[in-house]
């Protein structure tokens, strides 16, 4: 080989081997570069599906009500038949007081209406033969009694009295004459003598007196309690035998009604000694023991109805005017967050709260079929309200999409050979938290991709 070759061949190499160098390592960093995009990049074929557009908010499990249940007489508790946590039924007996007073009471009300009824049911049944047969009996019976006595004094006996008391007022009257026809011409033996004679007369004739008039009233007055009782008897007699008037049945009733309200009243003053849940619940504390004196008021268990369960929340001004009563929500707990938990708007306040400038309102919502013990009254839970929603739609998630801050409009990535990205516009419909919907600028089945690394796009801005 020559000088002047040798020379030609050294520059070549000089010349060529850096370029094939450069070469090598341009080709290198091309493949490593492609490599890490690949890597980076995340891709989804378009489907169909729905979007949500959902308002969501934050608040605390409450019940529906809470109760404080207590005795309303003071008394010794004998009884708690629960625990905290318990879940009970309407009527359910929670606790009881002593109540010796209380059934002795009722027990005597329940046998005084039951003499009462007795008492109305013979009288409505009227009389039997042989009560009629006795009343005839005593009808009988005084009218003997009436003759015994109207013939036990007669009218002789009367008419000799009379003429025994006549004749002693005449001998008395003779006496007083012969006394005064003698007055100043007697001795005083002799005038004595008149004197006793006339204190004697006077005595008989007070005796006849007496005499008369006993026989006189004991005729009359025996007569007329005899026949008194004679017409007693009678009217007793056909009162059985006419049955009860109207009068004595109403009477009969109406105390058979006034028996029926002491008993109802004895029933309700023993009632009051045994505590019952009002409502289907849970018993949220117990506060008494048994032997503690529970004075009226006193809180012997405290009671939730958690039946339904209702989330209040507090809903941004912004978004108070999209939901209204009666639109359905899913409620998704901090302490449950793979559970959600379906609900229904029940009620949304007229009046907003300011708290630091910032206005909401709040929102009740009632959760339906509740039926996971896990739940708890006070637990924080989110509410997602949906607002609006599109089934069967074109849908692309959030991520893949670039929304242009100055111009508004919307981009995706279409992935094309070698995992080239090349970006154009689409229209969006309804968007949603997480996906929105496309009505144009895509088919289904188009693949779209995103850069993970950042140096592709900027989702949601530009």
């Amino acid at each position: 080989m020559s000088v002047r070759r040798s020379i030609v061949v050294m520059f070549i190499l000089v010349v060529a081997l850096p370029v094939i160098v450069f070469g090598a390592r341009a080709r290198n960093a091309a493949n490593t570069n492609a490599v890490a995009q690949n890597a980076a990049l995340q891709t989804l074929t378009v489907g169909r599906g729905s979007v949500e557009l959902t308002v969501t908010a934050i608040g605390t499990i409450q019940a529906d009500q809470s109760v404080s249940l207590s005795f309303s007489g003071a008394g010794r508790v004998t009884e708690i038949l629960v625990n905290a946590g318990d879940v009970v039924r309407a009527g359910d007996v929670i606790a009881r007081q002593v109540n010796t007073t209380q059934q002795i009471a009722l027990d005597q009300a329940l046998l005084a209406l039951d003499l009462a009824t007795i008492q109305r049911d013979q009288l409505l049944e009227g009389a039997d033969a042989g009560q009629i047969a006795i009343a005839q009996a005593n009808v009988d019976a005084a009218e003997a009694a009436l003759y015994s006595i109207s013939t036990a004094v007669s009218a002789d006996d009367i008419r000799a009295a009379e003429l025994a008391y006549q004749a002693a007022q005449q001998a008395l009257a003779d006496a007083v004459q012969a006394r005064s026809t003698a007055a100043g011409g007697q001795p005083q033996e002799a005038y004595a003598l008149l004197d006793a004679r006339v204190g004697e007369a006077t005595f008989n004739a007070e005796t006849a007196r007496l005499q008369l008039e006993s026989l006189q009233g004991s005729n009359s007055g025996q007569v007329g309690a005899a026949a008194a009782r004679l017409e007693q008897a009678r009217r007793d007699l056909e009162r059985l035998q006419a049955g009860p008037t109207q009068a004595e049945i109403d009477r009969a009733e109406a105390l058979i009604a006034q028996a029926q309200l002491n008993v109802q009243q004895a029933q309700t003053a023993l009632d009051r000694t045994t505590l019952t849940a009002p409502f289907d619940g849970v018993i949220s504390t117990v506060n008494v023991e048994v032997g503690t004196l529970a004075a009226p008021g006193l809180a012997v268990v405290n009671m939730l109805d958690t039946d339904p369960l209702r989330l209040n929340v507090d809903v941004d001004e912004i978004d108070i005017r999209q939901i209204r009563e009666g639109m359905n929500a899913r409620v998704r707990l901090d302490a449950l967050p793979e559970v959600q938990f379906p609900a229904v708007i029940e009620r949304i306040a007229l009046i907003s709260n300011n708290e630091g400038g910032i206005v909401s309102y709040d929102v009740q919502l009632r959760l339906e079929q509740i039926n996971d013990p896990r739940v708890r009254v006070g637990m924080t839970a989110e509410a997602a309200v949906v607002v609006d929603a599109r089934d069967d739609v074109l849908v692309v998630p959030n991520l893949y999409i670039r929304i242009d801050r100055r111009t508004g409009k919307a981009f995706v990535n279409l992935v094309g050979e070698n995992n080239m990205l090349e970006e154009v516009e689409v229209t969006l419909g309804l968007q949603g938290e997480d996906n929105s919907e496309i009505l144009s600028g895509v088919r289904e089945g188009d693949v779209l991709g995103v850069d993970l690394s950042g140096d592709s796009i900027n989702i949601f801005g530009g």
